[in-house]
């Protein structure tokens, strides 16, 4: 999950600086629309991992509703996945 996480990022950085440098102008997009989009990109791939980190690692295997509650969660992360090679199927929701 990490790994794809940090691809997440790193791709909403590639398309953001694309749309920003070649998009709008091509476009006719205005810059200020570009970049709010790029933007939001960004935040929400970083906002995925912080998310993950802060509140479903570190209830992964624990006893409960709360263990329960974190596998759900970290099955749909992973579910926006799918179609990646490292993709397993019993990672369903």
């Amino acid at each position: 999950m990490r790994a794809r996480l940090s691809d997440d990022i790193e791709h909403a950085r590639w398309s953001g600086n694309a749309l920003i440098t070649h998009g709008a102008p091509t476009m006719n997009i205005p810059i200020e629309v570009a970049e709010r989009r790029a933007h939001l990109q960004l935040s929400a791939a970083e906002a995925q991992r912080t998310l993950f980190e802060e509140t479903v690692f570190p209830y992964l295997g624990t006893a409960g509703p709360t263990g329960r509650i974190a596998e759900q969660q970290l099955r749909i992360m992973a579910s926006m996945h799918e179609g990646h090679e490292d993709f397993r199927e019993e990672w369903r929701p």
